[in-house]
């Protein structure tokens, strides 16, 4: 209905899975971690910067297209160019800073919860305007809550099951209370992934798509579906810093080869390149025409295993292929290099990870579980596609590896248009390859993957026989608000997916992005591409 905040695309499925691969509290909220990602974030080929930056000019950005597709509602934003466009027009409560350990203030400034963290109170940021010059208040946080419990907003999922949707009130200008159907310590964590951005109160699918209005650094000026969008300058952004820096954005979405794109940097066509494949990358490690941004990060790189039936429901099948895995060959070989070998866990970084050794390569303790699970010929085919650069390589070096241990494997190369639908088997397969992001807590991360109900419990995780000890203890954990409980709780939930889990996480892989020589101040860092899309912090010399 055309009053409602509802929102076109996938029904009752909720967030798009492709949204979920491009995209952690009061006052700062530190998340506690053992310092996985200290010192990894590093800029190769970066020039040294002028101190002052130069204010004005037109940043382009070239980006891989998403064709007729592509949107600037924020509730269907279902590909890397749609979210990087919603970082320029919008903003989210909270923001993970690049040690993965600290949760940023962003349109909220807090939040606490009550002693069983059922109820969580938002304090929101004083003086931010729309675009169009309306004050930020609680109406607009409720709104969004609003909008987020329809089934066909893309964030649903973040929310169904955890969120009391009606429950949610505005307790002044700036208070709003969010009731919960079951405890959540990090609930604010949710919030400080690349998705949810905050819309305006009274915002429907036919105003963010005629003309949205938003909080974020650059206001909407036209927009083309799979060709371009041009963006200026917010004179009156919040973070009264004297940002952004550029007059205009551009954002040319009418790429669709990497070479050309490519090309289309060099010669000085486009300012800037995000989400570069590893291949390309490796080809300009050497380049003095252009700035390689890059920065190791927790993005899983992951074959998953379906534990509920078939041959992976033997946990022995599930062990030898983690000991089939030889990461740092995969690394090198299906990544170029861009990324660290990883130890099946994912989440690196965040608040209780669990920082296991990277199991070797054991071919003959493999054999060994093969053959007591009677399945010494095994043999399968293994689901790929070109949707996320690394993964046919990825595919083909691990059949190669699985062939040593006498385990046939046939490497499917699925469209890219495909592979996350129904049609082409997604959440259905016996086995797959997919990849996440830098996640800003645990209970975000199991909540997404590893719960009975997660969209994308690609693994089945809790569907097996007795999976419901193995759901309680994930809620047990995702509940504890005593750090020393919830650390003991959380390594009992990682210890079994280590164990017993279908996942093979092989590589946390590297974030990867480029600039011309006179860009300055764009970073990438542990969280995500060029730090969650600030294209603000950039300038032309």
């Amino acid at each position: 209905m055309s009053g409602e905040p509802t929102h076109e695309g996938e029904a009752a499925s909720g967030i798009s899975r492709r949204q979920l691969i491009k995209r952690g509290v009061a006052g700062a909220f530190a998340l506690s971690s053992a310092g996985w990602l200290n010192g990894l974030a590093d800029s190769a080929h970066a020039a040294v910067e002028a101190a002052t930056p130069t204010r004005g000019g037109t940043m382009t950005v070239g980006m891989i297209t998403g064709g007729a597709a592509e949107t600037l509602n924020p509730g269907l934003a279902i590909s890397s160019v749609d979210t990087l466009r919603c970082h320029q027009l919008y903003d989210t409560l909270f923001q993970v800073a690049p040690d993965i350990k600290t949760l940023l203030p962003r349109l909220a400034t807090s939040a606490e919860h009550n002693a069983k963290a059922t109820l969580w109170t938002f304090h929101l940021r004083d003086g931010v305007l729309w675009h169009d010059g309306k004050p930020f208040t609680a109406d607009d946080l409720v709104w969004n809550f609003k909008s987020w419990g329809s089934t066909n907003n893309y964030n649903h999922a973040l929310f169904a099951g955890t969120v009391d949707f009606k429950g949610v009130r505005k307790r002044d200008r700036l208070t709003v209370e969010v009731p919960l159907l079951k405890p959540v310590a990090q609930f604010p964590t949710v919030f400080a992934f690349q998705e949810p951005f905050i819309i305006q109160n009274g915002a429907t699918n036919a105003t963010l798509r005629k003309h949205p209005v938003g909080t974020g650094p650059f206001m909407f000026e036209t927009f083309v579906p799979g060709k371009q969008s041009v963006f200026k300058r917010n004179p009156h952004y919040w973070e009264n810093n004297g940002k952004p820096y550029v007059d205009t954005v551009v954002i040319n979405s009418s790429f669709s080869d990497e070479n050309a794109r490519l090309n289309a940097l060099l010669g000085r066509q486009i300012d800037v390149s995000s989400w570069i494949p590893p291949a390309i990358a490796a080809t300009q490690r050497s380049s003095n025409q252009l700035k390689l941004l890059t920065s190791h990060s927790s993005n899983p790189y992951c074959i998953l295993m379906r534990v509920d039936k078939g041959a992976f429901a033997d946990v022995r099948v599930r062990q030898a292929l983690k000991l089939i895995a030889d990461r740092s060959a995969l690394v090198k070989q299906a990544l170029a290099g861009f990324g660290v070998p990883a130890n099946d866990l994912c989440g690196a970084g965040c608040a209780y990870y669990l920082d296991l050794p990277v199991p070797k390569q054991d071919i003959a303790k493999a054999k060994s579980l093969l053959k007591a699970a009677g399945q010494e010929n095994l043999s399968f085919t293994l689901p790929t596609s070109n949707a996320v650069a690394g993964f046919v390589e990825g595919a083909t070096v691990f059949a190669q590896q699985c062939a040593a241990a006498g385990v046939k494997v046939s490497v499917n190369q699925v469209p890219a248009s495909t592979y996350y639908t129904s049609a082409g088997g997604f959440l259905t397969r016996p086995i797959c390859m997919d990849n996440g992001t830098s996640n800003p807590s645990l209970t975000l991360l199991y909540q997404s993957w590893y719960t009975r109900d997660a969209p994308y419990n690609e693994t089945w995780w809790g569907h097996q026989k007795g999976g419901a000890a193995v759901e309680k203890l994930i809620d047990e954990a995702i509940a504890a608000t005593d750090p020393g409980k919830a650390a003991d709780l959380w390594r009992e939930v990682q210890l079994q997916q280590a164990h017993q889990g279908g996942t093979i996480s092989y590589a946390n892989a590297d974030y990867i992005d480029a600039c011309a020589p006179n860009v300055n101040g764009l970073k990438t860092t542990p969280v995500g591409n060029l730090n969650f899309g600030r294209l603000l912090d950039g300038w032309i010399a």
